[in-house]
């Protein structure tokens, strides 16, 4: 009993590790016959392990997101790694029993993570093209939006290339002050170190962002007199709605007003606060949210969300 247990563990690690995996492999590697991994393959089966037949010469593949638990490793690593399954066969002989078996776990271990990985990217890319598009009657967001208005939050300098009205502008020097949708698109109001002006870009006609080391602090600057000159807008169209979900206890403070921010409305059931915020002050409210750490998360505006989780993400790689 013992070692059929041992075997089907097996057999589904090795169906993580090399998706359509055919019968006669798995009879190899087990070292038993293909009548018996037919006989496994029921047996999982009937313990609800979702391993499933893909077709005649196409082999075995999980069925969902059933895996082994993955592991946290790099890319870098994993590609260095992975290379040995060239050379398996060769260094086979050379390594300790339990080497190919623990060979096999790892790498069924980062097909899984890689598979997540690709599954939630393109969870939220088409969660955020769906919001884009429902708002703003456009395509989805450029990808170089996010690190834009990461270096607006930041202050941080960026570097990039600007195409518009049949001129090209390579190498510009932007310092973001201000991310302003109008008109279903975004505009990037910010100095410019060529020109030593304050200007407007189309985010769309910008290419090759690159944030920089460089921060910078905003000019005595009248955001309204700016937009109201070059656009003619007023003051209530240069504003964000942020929704924001609560933890039970922190949600009935905000209600009460005992934050010291109030919202426009609250969702006791989603647990969700609307906030209205002046442009000028979303870094303010960025860093007001974040306070409450665990307890609060911003749902919207998704660009806001992705900078936020762009931030973390950079913060945990300094503890990996």
């Amino acid at each position: 009993m013992t070692d059929r247990l041992i075997r089907l563990m097996r057999i589904i690690t090795l169906v993580q590790a090399k998706p359509g995996i055919l019968a006669r492999e798995l009879a190899e590697r087990c070292g038993t016959s293909e009548r018996t991994i037919y006989r496994d393959m029921d047996a999982l089966s009937a313990m609800h392990i979702p391993i499933t037949h893909m077709g005649h010469g196409k082999g075995y593949a999980f069925i969902g997101n059933f895996a082994l638990y993955p592991l946290d490793w790099s890319s870098e690593e994993s590609a260095a790694f992975s290379q040995l399954s060239n050379a398996i066969e060769m260094i086979k002989p050379l390594m300790p029993r339990g080497f190919e078996s623990a060979y096999e776990k790892v790498m069924a271990a980062e097909y899984k993570q890689k598979a997540d990985r690709e599954e939630k990217m393109e969870i939220a890319r088409k969660e955020a093209g769906s919001l884009w598009m429902e708002r703003n009657g456009a395509g989805p967001e450029q990808p170089h939006l996010i690190h834009i208005l990461h270096a607006v939050l930041k202050q941080k300098c960026i570097r990039a290339d600007y195409f518009d009205n049949a001129q090209e502008e390579n190498g510009l020097e932007i310092d973001p002050y201000y991310l302003v949708p109008l008109e279903n698109r975004f505009h990037l109001i910010g100095y410019c170190h060529r020109m030593k002006v304050i200007r407007s870009f189309h985010t769309h006609d910008l290419t090759n962002v690159k944030l920089t080391d460089k921060n910078f602090s905003k000019q005595p600057f009248n955001l309204q007199a700016f937009t109201k000159q070059k656009w003619s807008v007023d003051e209530d169209s240069l504003r964000v709605v942020f929704k924001v979900r609560f933890s039970e206890g922190v949600l009935e403070e905000i209600r009460r007003g005992k934050s010291g921010i109030v919202p426009i409305k609250t969702e006791q059931h989603g647990k969700y606060a609307y906030f209205e915020v002046s442009l000028e002050r979303d870094r303010e409210f960025i860093d007001w949210v974040t306070n409450f750490k665990e307890a609060a998360e911003i749902i919207e505006p998704v660009h806001y969300r992705e900078v936020l989780r762009y931030q973390l993400e950079k913060w945990l790689s300094l503890y990996k």
